[in-house]
């Protein structure tokens, strides 16, 4: 099991009303649990961190919404090189991470959606976005190439992120012309 959705590239997409809003902190605990679907750990501990993010404004937060429940979660962050970080560490910059979607709400285009939007927020702060992801995931990397991402490298590491070697890769999109 590799832990992301099965994939059937062509499957036709179901018509669903979608809200993609900011996350506020009554949507934490659902996005902490979609979280956990995925990475297992505790929903509390998930939660924790997702206040970090929240309060931090080089982080951002976007929740989908499905007759008021959040069905889907993604985020952006900055990362900063450090001193101590080894020289193949991926680049500084702003990041699209932990795209999750409800098991039963795929293949619907949430996922455009919540990319879409992380996108849109970044532009506003930056000229190129990057994202990493297990070379195994084709759904999340045929999604980004659609928003223009190509490949960087498959040799970097990322602080605090479980990579092993030859299993991911770091990409990168323009924002501006």
């Amino acid at each position: 099991m590799s832990g992301f959705a099965e994939y059937a590239p062509g499957v036709a997409r179901q018509a669903v009303d979608v809200v993609v809003r900011p996350a506020v902190a009554a949507d934490l605990t659902a996005c902490a649990e979609l979280i956990v679907t995925r990475t297992g750990g505790s929903v509390e501990q998930r939660r924790g961190r997702l206040e970090g993010d929240l309060a931090n404004p080089e982080r951002y937060t976007v929740v989908a919404e499905i007759d008021g429940a959040v069905v889907g979660y993604g985020a952006v962050i900055r990362h900063q090189l450090s001193p101590e970080d080894p020289p193949n560490t991926a680049p500084d910059g702003y990041y699209l991470i932990g795209l999750i979607i409800a098991p039963d709400r795929r293949r619907h285009g949430i996922g455009e959606l919540l990319t879409r939007e992380r996108m849109r927020w970044t532009a506003e702060r930056a000229d190129e976005i990057y994202y990493f992801a297990n070379l195994a995931n084709g759904a999340i990397l045929d999604l980004n190439e659609r928003f223009g991402f190509t490949e960087v490298t498959r040799d970097f590491t990322f602080p605090n992120a479980p990579l092993k070697p030859g299993t991911c890769v770091l990409l990168r999109a323009a924002l501006r012309s």
